[in-house]
């Protein structure tokens, strides 16, 4: 089975990285792509209704539904950061088992996407954030970004702080992840800041992505909804065309 893998990361935290990686989780499997989906940790998760945590939606996107455990490894109730949410729960999160249980998810699927939590720098261990975490697995990146005003310098770091440690950005995605009143200076910033990415950016720029209202009323007919973008399309194609570094 010729694997692949990618690691779904974002500008900050609250960007749309799960939704993104829902749609173009259902744009591969589109493509007859064996799919498997990992988010190792999440934070602010009820365990008395875990029905609208991330975890919980993406592995429904599956058929069938892997366990809640085998997609997420660390869930915490506390929505903080992963570090202090570890904290609060006296649990230690271990990279090492996550790097085990993706070699293992590895060999059941052609195509592994695993979601990140918050930005790159999010510590996830003493003097260990999600940027020491990517490089342990190996893999490229995929980039979440934003079209707001600021847009352009949080892309452009993320970027050169992948880069300089060594870890292949396959990718940006811009994500109009919420709802707006478009005033024609709003549409401006908007457009100029998705110029001045695909400018500047030495990694190929998809989208933006329009915000769909229905992520909020009904989040699969959404993310199925956003999957049929044509930019979401031409993602899914790039990735499944170019074959991962070697490990």
């Amino acid at each position: 089975m010729n694997n692949q893998s990618i690691f779904i990361t974002g500008t900050d935290t609250g960007i749309g990285k799960t939704t993104i990686t829902a749609a173009l989780l259902l744009a591969l499997l589109q493509q007859g792509q064996s799919i498997g989906v990992l988010k190792p940790i999440e934070t602010g998760v009820d365990d008395e209704c875990r029905d609208h945590s991330d975890t919980e939606r993406l592995r429904h996107l599956l058929s069938p539904p892997p366990s809640f455990d085998s997609v997420c490894l660390y869930a915490f109730p506390q929505p903080l950061a992963p570090l202090a949410a570890a904290r609060k729960t006296d649990i230690t999160i271990v990279p090492t088992r996550i790097y085990s249980h993706v070699a293992t998810l590895k060999k059941r699927y052609s195509y592994l996407l695993i979601e990140g939590a918050g930005g790159i720098f999010t510590p996830i261990a003493p003097q260990y954030t999600m940027r020491d975490f990517i490089k342990l697995f190996h893999i490229p990146c995929l980039i979440v970004g934003h079209t707001d005003l600021g847009g352009v310098n949080h892309c452009l770091l993320t970027l050169y702080a992948l880069q300089q440690a060594g870890i292949r950005v396959r990718g940006i995605v811009l994500n109009e992840y919420h709802s707006q009143n478009h005033t024609p200076i709003i549409q401006e910033q908007h457009k100029s800041t998705a110029e001045l990415i695909r400018e500047e950016s030495s990694a190929p720029v998809f989208g933006p992505i329009k915000f769909s209202q229905t992520i909020d009323t009904n989040w699969h007919e959404g993310v199925t909804k956003i999957a049929a973008d044509p930019e979401i399309q031409r993602l899914a194609k790039h990735l499944s065309e170019t074959e991962q570094e070697t490990e």
